[in-house]
């Protein structure tokens, strides 16, 4: 080997930086990953309340979609469930709607907080759609194989619902995104 390579130093740029320096930067590339306030300080409304208020709506919807495509078959389980419960038949849907907009809020807030650092609209509106469907594709699967398969002749409206509440709850990013 030639004695002259071996005395000689590369200086490499990523070695030669100083230790403050360095740990500066490390603190920039993590803060985004904390979810702290001051890294979303531009944010009008925090992730779980706007998914919150994009759920209500999103889940009432998602039954609205389904309602519609099986107004028989869904108002005569509105009104087992009422008889069930004994509520008035005025308060049934309305009660349907409610619990069908808490569930959907529960999701959102779970959503949001999951996809907070998804800051466009375009990408989160298509992971929603893909995650939303997908997960109701498995229910259905589930529910078919093991269950006495009763969303299988409303599969597509449940199917259109989930679709319908993905879209909904996307626009949670423009509630809490500033500008």
């Amino acid at each position: 080997m030639n004695r002259a390579y071996e005395d000689e130093e590369l200086p490499l740029p990523l070695l030669n930086r100083s230790r403050a320096t360095a740990r500066i930067e490390a603190e920039e590339d993590i803060a985004p990953l904390r979810g702290s306030s001051e890294s979303r300080s531009g944010d009008r409304l925090r992730p779980a309340t706007a998914g919150l208020l994009m759920g209500l709506l999103a889940g009432a919807a998602g039954l609205g979609v389904v309602h519609a495509l099986h107004p028989t078959r869904i108002g005569s389980g509105i009104a087992r469930l009422a008889a069930t419960w004994t509520l008035p038949p005025d308060a049934a849907i309305p009660a349907a709607y409610l619990a069908a907009a808490l569930g959907g809020a529960i999701v959102g807030i779970g959503f949001a907080s999951v996809t907070r650092h998804l800051r466009r609209l375009v990408p989160l509106l298509v992971w929603a759609e893909v995650f939303f469907v997908s997960l109701t594709m498995l229910v259905l699967a589930i529910s078919s194989a093991y269950g006495r398969g009763l969303g299988v002749s409303m599969a597509p409206a449940i199917l259109a619902a989930s679709a319908a509440y993905a879209f909904v709850v996307s626009f949670q990013l423009p509630l809490r995104k500033r500008g």
